[in-house]
């Protein structure tokens, strides 16, 4: 059915021309004065407002708010005579979508709806996914019984509303990512972007350019300039996901960011400034690695200003039964599968279990039982946890300098990935490399995981 358009005004002379331009397309509607366009607003719902100003301009501004206060989403677009650039100012300053002056090319015209009924509906949809992020992100719905998450959703609750610099400390998949957006849409900048960033997902000689952006020229293949992510974070929040795994050089630009709010694109001169919010995370231990000389100090005092440390799943036990009803469901819904609920038993292993994964490690155990089990309950034989062995002499003959076979390499890393539930930064910890060299021996040893991303 087409969308309806109510043309407001006298234009009986240019009433071919509208036809011309939009009959083919929508349904035209007519209002000859604005009190009939109120009686016509009040019973019926139109699209968009085409709203014709003869010559006296002088209560536009008036008869705008009027229009919008009689159907606030829908967009008005002005015609008139006048090309009076103070006028057509006052105009848009009052909240038309746009403003024509005639005689109108049709094609013109046309452009201004489109676009204007474009623009309504990114606006809907912007609404939208705001209402679905305070769903998401509503602190008041984060489960939190035991003592230990009661004390951290008091800190996400003071430190929201705060501009400074966050740390976020705890083990993988303890929730650190989702704890940052939690902050962020419960903060004075919620409606600002929200920009991430995994530092240890991207190579070395790409994080730079992906953080602060490129010039054109600035390296092979940058063929136009590039804004970092600090730059389309400005006004919000830049979460730093894995930041101790930033080079020394990166490390000594984000500390000058955090302290001037200022830097340059890689390859360019010119001096940028930003305000933007950095909450950054870690699942090291940073204080070590400050010892040990492979983080700045001065970084390490700039941005450990307000901390958030998330207990493991093991150190909750209390909120592990909730969180699984909360996983089942969310997780049914997606996969099109209903599941009443667990066995007592199951509920029993799930206490008993110390959840070295922790939530990422229940979500995904939820899931797998999800899609073996026939019944309308989890049962046991369903639910597979499996026992971590950390065997110590691994690290020892990854770092000792041995040399081991292609075949024994493989081996030796396939074991370390299966231990830490094929999160490479975990097993780069078990084997004392780096996530990097990691990499490159996985992709050299042909090694592949159904569940990383560039396997899908």
């Amino acid at each position: 059915m087409p969308e309806r358009i109510l043309i407001v005004g006298e234009i009986a002379g240019e009433a071919e021309a509208f036809a011309d331009a939009l009959a083919h397309d929508f349904t035209l509607s007519l209002a000859a004065t604005v009190p009939d366009a109120g009686k016509r607003l009040q019973k019926e719902v139109f699209a968009l407002i085409i709203f014709d100003l003869r010559e006296d301009s002088g209560q536009m501004v008036d008869i705008l708010k009027t229009l919008q206060q009689l159907s606030p989403s829908t967009p008005v677009i002005v015609t008139s005579p006048a090309q009076d650039a103070r006028m057509i100012v006052d105009a848009i300053k009052a909240g038309a979508a746009d403003f024509i002056t005639r005689p109108f090319a049709t094609e013109k015209l046309r452009l201004s709806v489109y676009r204007a009924l474009e623009n309504r509906s990114l606006k809907n949809e912007i609404d939208y996914l705001r209402r679905e992020q305070d769903v998401v992100y509503d602190t008041d719905r984060i489960i939190s019984v035991s003592p230990a998450m009661q004390k951290v959703m008091a800190s996400i609750r003071q430190l929201a509303q705060t501009e400074s610099t966050i740390l976020i400390t705890g083990e993988t998949g303890t929730g650190k990512s989702f704890v940052s957006g939690n902050i962020h849409f419960n903060s004075p900048r919620r409606h600002r972007p929200f920009i991430k960033v995994n530092c240890a997902n991207i190579p070395e000689t790409l994080l730079e350019s992906e953080l602060f952006g490129h010039e054109r020229g600035a390296f092979t293949g940058a063929d136009k300039m590039r804004a970092g992510r600090f730059e389309q974070a400005h006004g919000g929040t830049l979460f730093l996901d894995e930041f101790c795994e930033l080079s020394s050089g990166l490390q000594s630009k984000l500390l000058r960011v955090l302290e001037d709010k200022t830097f340059e694109r890689l390859g360019g001169n010119k001096t940028i400034q930003v305000d933007v919010r950095v909450i950054a995370a870690t699942n090291r231990d940073i204080e070590a690695l400050v010892s040990q000389g492979r983080f700045r100090e001065d970084l390490y005092y700039r941005i450990n200003v307000l901390r958030i440390h998330l207990p493991p799943l093991r150190e909750r036990r209390s909120d592990i039964e909730p969180l699984a009803h909360y996983l089942l469901g969310k997780l049914c819904r997606a996969l099109k599968k209903r599941i009443d609920g667990f066995s007592p038993d199951v509920l029993r292993r799930f206490q008993d279990y110390n959840w070295p994964g922790n939530i990422r490690q229940l979500s995904n155990t939820i899931e797998r039982s999800i899609l073996v089990e026939d019944g309308n309950v989890i049962q046991s034989e369903s639910v597979s946890l499996p026992e971590i062995r950390r065997p110590a002499a691994e690290p020892e003959a990854a770092s000792s300098g041995l040399r081991l076979t292609a075949e024994q390499e493989k081996e030796m890393i396939c074991r370390a990935l299966e231990n830490k539930l094929w999160i490479q930064k975990d097993a780069a910890l078990q084997l004392g490399i780096s996530p990097r060299a990691l990499n490159y021996r996985i992709k050299k040893l042909g090694i592949s995981h159904h569940r990383w991303r560039r396997n899908k």
